[in-house]
């Protein structure tokens, strides 16, 4: 199996700092906040907020293309059907890493191809093993997780030379619509059964919960339905209007992706006494 170059090395690193941290004091949310309305004409199925560079960044499925919107410019388009380094046979999934690079997953060519944050490429994971790739998400130590739609479960590799370490959920997974993972989690949510499947980081199942789940940094669960946004940790709801879809987290802010718009809103919080 082909190797991380440099860059995918350095992004390890970065993780590992990070979980160096000091543990911060809990808290709870306390309020949804919408602080913008993102408006695409191309029909979107998955968006992420990178704070530090007020960018949206948004998948486009019809196209193969990651969009990168910030503010009402648009200053770069990634991907397009073709079999270059910039391009996508078959554009399946899109995650985000903490300092803002992208992460595109080609079901076809089987690869994850890595993006700076203004859409410039920087490298490839081959995924030699995996049959059908069709979900991506990152851990924030050394993994990045994969979901294989034909074996129906979830791999785990590692970040710094593409190794694959284990894989799970064969038993408990019929189809994955969202993959979504942290330090301690990995979440599988099912849209049929609108449905989410709990995994501990390593692997082991903990249960099943309704609706679409991601954790924010103090592991906060936070639940998406059709009708409403609700934190499951507290008394935090939020009502939603339009046909929601995929819900991702980058630090304090939730994309949603609605219709045809990212909406943005920013988690509040008051600490737990």
């Amino acid at each position: 199996m082909k190797r991380f170059i440099i860059p995918f090395v350095l992004v390890v690193m970065l993780f590992t700092a990070c979980s160096s941290n000091k543990k911060t004091p809990p808290m709870e949310v306390v309020n949804f906040r919408l602080t913008e309305t993102v408006e695409f004409t191309e029909r979107i199925s998955k968006a992420y907020y990178y704070p530090a560079g007020k960018a949206v960044y948004a998948m486009n499925p019809e196209t193969h293309q990651i969009l990168i919107r910030k503010g009402d410019k648009q200053p770069n388009v990634i991907g397009g059907i073709g079999s270059g380094n910039t391009n996508f046979l078959a554009l399946a999934d899109i995650a985000m890493g903490p300092e803002g690079s992208i992460y595109a997953l080609d079901s076809s060519q089987r690869q994850i191809k890595r993006f700076n944050p203004d859409g410039k490429y920087l490298s490839s994971m081959e995924l030699s093993y995996v049959q059908q790739p069709q979900r991506l998400a990152l851990g924030t130590e050394q993994n990045v997780y994969v979901y294989d739609a034909a074996t129906t479960e979830i791999i785990a590799f590692n970040l710094l030379d593409g190794s694959e370490l284990y894989r799970f959920g064969r038993f408990q997974l019929e189809r994955v619509d969202q993959l979504y993972a942290n330090r301690d989690y990995v979440v599988a949510y099912n849209r049929n059964k609108d449905e989410s499947a709990l995994f501990s980081s390593l692997g082991q199942f903990i249960s099943n919960d309704s609706g679409q789940i991601v954790y924010d940094a103090y592991n906060n669960a936070i639940g998406l339905s059709n009708e409403a946004l609700v934190s499951k940790m507290s008394a935090a709801w939020l009502p939603l209007t339009g046909q929601a879809k995929i819900m991702t987290i980058s630090r304090d802010t939730l994309a949603i992706v609605v219709d045809r718009q990212v909406r943005l809103l920013k988690l509040d919080y008051a600490p737990v006494f």
